[in-house]
């Protein structure tokens, strides 16, 4: 993000003009954080994994990748708030994606798949788009 500020003074005896260019860049910022609330069980055989908190502030938006261990995890269901994603053992999908910056709180939850919970290694991380 840039911002340009332009300040003009003409004093009142000459047609002089004073001008100052002021530019400011601001980094691109994201994170994600989890806040285990204790893991039970919600509707539809959901489990509540916890919270997570977003922030991003890329212009362009970002997407919220979930990695995992490869070839666990097939068919599992994985939620945040309204978005979804079905895994299928690769070790990495796309939760889901924002088309701005945004901060944001959504509950995790997840069904598991007919191996259950087959890892111990689930993590969240933003990809600026």
């Amino acid at each position: 993000m840039a911002v340009t500020i332009l300040a003009s003074a003409t004093p009142s005896a000459h047609a002089e003009t004073y001008g100052y260019n002021l530019s400011l860049t601001v980094a691109t910022h994201c994170t994600v954080s989890h806040s285990p609330i204790g893991a039970s069980a919600g509707n539809s055989g959901e489990i509540v994994l916890g919270q997570i908190q977003e922030y991003c502030n890329a212009p362009n938006g970002y997407d919220v990748i979930v990695s995992y261990t490869p070839g666990t995890l097939r068919g599992a269901v994985l939620s945040a708030g309204e978005d979804r994603v079905v895994l299928n053992g690769s070790g990495e999908a796309v939760l889901s994606r924002s088309i701005g910056p945004r901060k944001r709180e959504r509950m995790l939850m997840a069904v598991p798949g007919d191996a259950g919970f087959d890892t111990n290694m689930l993590q969240l991380r933003l990809q600026t788009a």
